[in-house]
């Protein structure tokens, strides 16, 4: 957009013209990676489910990858982690972690 200064009669390109206000999308907020984490989300879902009424812990590797790939499944290993203290996983500030006594 070109814009003229009435007082110099000077065109001035505009600051944002060309850029987009919206911030760049990352690619686990892709439209793709959104679509593959909702057709994994149901089969995750039912491991959660099995050790939230087994209380066999799923380990550390599944409960990381479940929280740090989807918001939803993350949710849900937060009060798995309430339920059973004794696998000894905690969430310290958004973050998942064994606990060290």
């Amino acid at each position: 957009m070109l814009v003229e200064n009435s007082v110099s009669g000077v065109e001035v390109k505009a600051a944002h013209e060309g850029q987009s206000s919206a911030a760049p999308v990352t690619e686990k907020w892709s439209h793709e990676a959104i679509v593959a984490r909702a057709n994994a989300r149901p089969e995750r879902m039912q491991k959660l489910k099995v050790a939230a009424n087994s209380g066999e812990n799923p380990g550390f590797e599944y409960l990381l990858s479940c929280w740090n790939d989807d918001p939803t499944l993350q949710i849900v290993s937060k009060k798995l982690l309430a339920k059973f203290p004794q696998w000894g996983l905690v969430a310290v500030e958004g973050v998942l972690v064994k606990w060290q006594e």
